[in-house]
């Protein structure tokens, strides 16, 4: 067997002189592939795949995990690739998880739909083929030709145009070789029953209770007592403002009431900030392109020209929009008295460092709650729970120790652990936290410093029984008044913690008379 991990570490330099070296006339022997380990989950497609039934294909392998946001941001850049190349590209996207839960079967096949991965999916949950291809990073992408020759590698996101250059390259220099026929898959419905496909976030004020949907592409806004007051977008993604049944998402997250009548809301698919007026039944987009954007300067620039990077949760200070930019690992500041949108917190490095606010890093940054003058942060990537006090301009860590540090502890906040949390609220006396990855969802005490469970036994599942509730990946959290709003992603339900009767009920959401 040829010895992959030298041709892994000089990959890059085929996958970027492939296409000089086709040009030329060369035609340059591709080492054979390693074929798929046997005996991995398959999702997608009717049986396993072996590298024999991919002949005639250019097969290009996503090494991703379902967590990572870089691995989020390929997502969107394979879907144009298969779009521009058609049946005679296959991507297969090779799950090899970070996190414990991640390793799930059941958890996956429930992201596969979230994020629509239509393509064949292998579940490696001991990293026997990130192994055997010397994948080291998420994400790492691994092309293949026809014959079954393995090209080259690139990690990282951003690396489209490099990818369509060397696979037209491929089907060019192997044209006669090519299979036409469209691969075979058995993709799962889309839940078309209820009225959510994934609730991500909720906000809440006095009249109204608002939910994002990102599978749906949607916001829904309801009274308190379930009765739909507006639908806004529709099940099909898009980038529009205009009218409630005009205007078009793509997997909007946060959401932060500013009055009544006002909603602002993280579009994290069209990496924009966009917003709701109840009144006139519009929506508008105050900041980004609809373009993701990269590590740069934003000075001078008026918010609509900034292209933002995964905007995904929301915490508003009277005239002070901040942004969980996960993307970017940063929080960021929209001034919506000066329509001026900067970084504030966060120097772009994924990292768990305290310090002052452009020395700090986060990891992923994906809830945010502010109480007494602290801007507390969900930094999932991390299981972090970091705090920033907007007076002092300075970052602390209250739980989490490091990228590929979790776990599910209670107890003092030195040894707690979390799994990817990914939703924060403020309570009377502490937080709520929406503990994503362990099915929890968790109170810290600010005054004891100690954090405990409060809703969820560690498993994902549906139960509402007070003695072993169970929930499924829960993303967003809201309080209003006694009641804990619970956003059950993965169950694509609604549900309600009373604290004082700690009693958990399903919130059912109703049609318009």
């Amino acid at each position: 067997m040829p010895d992959f991990k030298r041709l892994f570490l000089i990959g890059s330099l085929l996958l970027g002189t492939l296409i000089m070296a086709c040009t030329e006339g060369n035609e340059p022997e591709n080492p054979p592939a390693p074929d798929f380990p046997l005996g991995l989950d398959w999702f997608n497609v009717p049986k396993p795949l072996r590298l024999a039934d991919l002949r005639g294909k250019v097969v290009l392998l996503d090494f991703w995990t379902y967590g990572c946001i870089n691995c989020i941001h390929v997502m969107e850049e394979l879907k144009r690739l298969e779009q521009r190349f058609g049946p005679a590209l296959v991507v297969i996207g090779v799950h090899s998880p970070k996190f414990e839960n991640e390793a799930n079967p059941d958890t996956l096949r429930s992201i596969l739909t979230r994020y629509q991965r239509n393509e064949p999916v292998v579940n490696d949950p001991d990293y026997r083929m990130m192994r055997r291809y010397g994948a080291r990073a998420w994400p790492t992408l691994v092309l293949i030709d026809p014959l079954g020759g393995y090209v080259g590698w690139v990690s990282g996101e951003g690396h489209e145009e490099a990818l369509a250059q060397a696979i037209q390259a491929l089907l060019d220099r192997y044209a006669d070789q090519l299979d036409p026929k469209p691969l075979a898959l058995k993709l799962p419905p889309i839940p078309d029953s209820g009225w959510f496909g994934a609730p991500e976030k909720i906000a809440v004020n006095e009249q109204f209770v608002a939910i994002s949907d990102s599978l749906f592409h949607r916001v829904l806004i309801a009274d308190h007592q379930g009765k739909l007051r507006y639908s806004i977008g529709g099940k099909t993604a898009g980038f529009r403002d205009g009218t409630f049944s005009e205007a078009r998402f793509r997997n909007p997250r946060g959401l932060i009431f500013a009055s009544e009548s006002v909603l602002w809301v993280a579009d994290t698919g069209n990496h924009a900030i966009r917003r709701i007026d109840l009144q006139s039944e519009q929506v508008q987009t105050v900041a980004g392109t609809g373009r993701r954007g990269l590590h740069g300067s934003v000075s001078g620039k008026p918010p609509r020209a900034i292209d933002l990077r995964s905007p995904w949760a929301l915490a508003l200070n009277g005239d002070q929009l901040f942004i969980a930019m996960a993307g970017a690992h940063q929080i960021w500041r929209l001034d919506l008295r000066e329509n001026r949108l900067v970084p504030y917190a966060g120097s772009g490095r994924e990292g768990i460092q305290d310090g002052p606010l452009k020395r700090a890093s986060f990891s992923q940054p994906s809830g945010l709650a502010l109480r007494d003058h602290q801007l507390y942060v969900a930094d999932a990537e991390a299981s972090a729970l970091r705090v920033i006090d907007l007076r002092e301009e300075r970052v602390r860590t209250l739980v989490g120790t490091g990228l590929f540090d979790f776990g599910d502890r209670d107890g003092p906040l030195a040894q707690a652990q979390l799994q990817h949390a990914q939703g924060i609220a403020p309570l009377e006396a502490g937080l709520a936290i929406a503990d994503t990855y362990n099915h929890k969802i968790k109170r810290l005490d600010l005054r004891t410093e100690r954090l405990e469970t409060l809703v969820g036994n560690g498993y994902p599942g549906d139960q509402l029984n007070p003695k072993g509730a169970s929930l499924d990946e829960p993303g967003g959290i809201a309080r209003f008044g006694d009641r804990l709003f619970i956003a059950d992603t993965n169950n694509r339900r609604i549900l309600v913690w009373h604290q004082k009767a700690k009693q958990l009920t399903p919130w059912t959401l109703k049609a318009q008379d």
